[in-house]
């Protein structure tokens, strides 16, 4: 089976080499910025602006100009894949996925996007059609892959990364019906239950530095701006903010790996993470629970697991999973209960658990997103109704 896959490294580039990067890191952002100013005022002028392919012609025509030559000193890939980003930014607007596209900042994360024919990989490291050879580990690239692209990135905290994407083949996995079946909830104040009541603690590692951040905030606003006092705070900061991101990503990966490796199927919630980060804001997007559902469901294709959602407005909690009574007095602090019907003892989110892996395996209203055909969306059958003539 044929997949694809990024091996993310970090790459030591020379003196020289920072310099190139820098200039097509200002060039990208310069592009994107550019075009992003150009399509929101033809935008308000004619309620129209330009697509991929007239942007591209437009570019093509930029770097004749006397004053912006420069942009001709970088590879032209980079700045078409630039063009790329900022029609997809669009397009994931328009469908409602994000907000509307921003300005990219000079000292926010920089990167850029290279085709497989602009590098090549060398034993000492990845060789660019303008930079040559900048050491780095691919240890991590199996014996045998096709090279896809690659993306250049600079974190706040000076360091360099690349993230290689390529395909390779893995044998096709095979469910392992020995392997049990369950169903999962996330929680405010756990992480995740299962269905056979396990339940795992969450890491919070937003919440564990939210002290020192603060404490680095207030010494920063103290600070005047472009003193080395202020750079080397706001470096201290970014590695703060690198080591929670670190911190989250290495918990998740583990126990989404962990998750699929131990069970042969696995039925979780479609919550509405929007609706509740409206409510609790930084909480949730600490926990992670869209991204340790991402990792699932990928790794759950590879590895032979199969990773199913259920419909996001079943009464998971408030469902006895005993006699199917439902207790709509039940509220979020109510962390256990006792049903009315049956009386049986519940906590409640082994119940919710319990109750989205009957729920899952009943196969009733599983929720599945639309298949998109194009940039309108899914081709929808629309009736006619044929009203008599009247004579």
């Amino acid at each position: 089976m044929k997949i694809q896959k990024a091996y993310k490294t970090q790459i030591y580039p020379t003196i020289k080499q920072q310099k190139m990067l820098a200039n097509h890191f200002g060039c990208v952002r310069w592009i994107y910025n550019h075009f992003l100013q150009h399509k929101s005022e033809q935008y308000k002028r004619t309620k129209r602006s330009d697509d991929y392919v007239q942007m591209c012609a437009e570019l093509t025509k930029i770097k004749k100009q006397d004053d912006l030559k420069w942009l001709n000193d970088v590879n032209r890939v980079a700045l078409n894949n630039s063009i790329v980003d900022l029609d997809r930014a669009f397009t994931n607007f328009f469908r409602k996925k994000s907000e509307y596209p921003k300005f990219k900042k000079k000292f926010h994360k920089q990167s850029f996007r290279l085709t497989n024919q602009r590098f090549s990989m060398k034993e000492r490291g990845m060789e660019t059609a303008m930079m040559g050879v900048i050491k780095c580990s691919l240890d991590g690239l199996p014996e045998e892959y096709k090279l896809l692209s690659m993306t250049i990135s600079k974190e706040p905290t000076g360091r360099y990364f690349a993230a290689i994407s390529f395909e390779t083949d893995i044998p096709n996995p095979k469910i392992d019906k020995s392997k049990p079946i369950i169903g999962l909830d996330f929680g405010l104040k756990t992480f995740i239950a299962t269905s056979e009541g396990k339940k795992i603690d969450h890491i919070q590692s937003y919440k564990q530095e939210e002290k020192r951040l603060k404490k680095i905030d207030r010494k920063l606003a103290r600070q005047g701006r472009g003193s080395n006092r202020r750079r080397a705070t706001k470096k201290r900061r970014a590695l703060l903010f690198e080591k929670i991101r670190n911190r989250r990503s290495d918990f998740l990966h583990k126990l989404s790996r962990q998750m699929v490796g131990e069970n042969q199927a696995i039925y979780l919630e479609d919550l509405s993470l929007k609706g509740m980060q409206q409510r609790w804001g930084k909480k949730i997007n600490d926990l992670g629970w869209r991204e340790f559902s991402r990792q699932l469901e990928y790794k759950g294709k590879w590895y032979g697991c199969k990773i199913q959602k259920i419909d996001r407005f079943f009464p998971s909690s408030k469902m006895c999973s005993t006699c199917d009574y439902i207790n709509n007095n039940l509220t979020l602090s109510d962390r256990e209960w006792i049903c009315p019907s049956c009386q049986t003892h519940h906590d409640r989110d082994v119940n919710a658990a319990i109750n989205v892996l009957t729920y899952g395996r009943a196969g009733r209203n599983v929720a599945e997103k639309p298949k998109r055909t194009g940039r309108a969306g899914p081709v929808r059958t629309l009736q006619r109704t044929v009203k008599p003539r009247i004579r």
